[in-house]
């Protein structure tokens, strides 16, 4: 699995623009914690990275990496 080229910063209007809605709006409407449903998708997605070959380890650093600032997080994500 390779993402040379890619930015994963290229999708961050997808991910704030629809994605979070939905997953909030999945939440609400089945009067689930929003973090459940978030945990719940990252279980899911990080199975089906590494079932494509990417390693525990490169998912753990990403998730490592990622960890915004309390003042640069998006607002709700305080």
């Amino acid at each position: 699995m390779t993402y040379t080229g890619h930015c994963i910063e290229d999708h961050e209007a997808f991910i704030f623009d629809q994605l979070l809605p939905l997953i909030v709006g999945y939440a609400r409407d089945s009067g689930t914690p929003s973090e459940v449903v978030v945990f719940a998708c990252w279980l899911c997605l990080s199975n089906i990275l590494q079932a494509q070959g990417l390693g525990r380890e490169t998912l753990l650093k990403g998730l490592d990496a990622t960890r915004p600032d309390a003042h640069e997080a998006p607002e709700g994500l305080h």
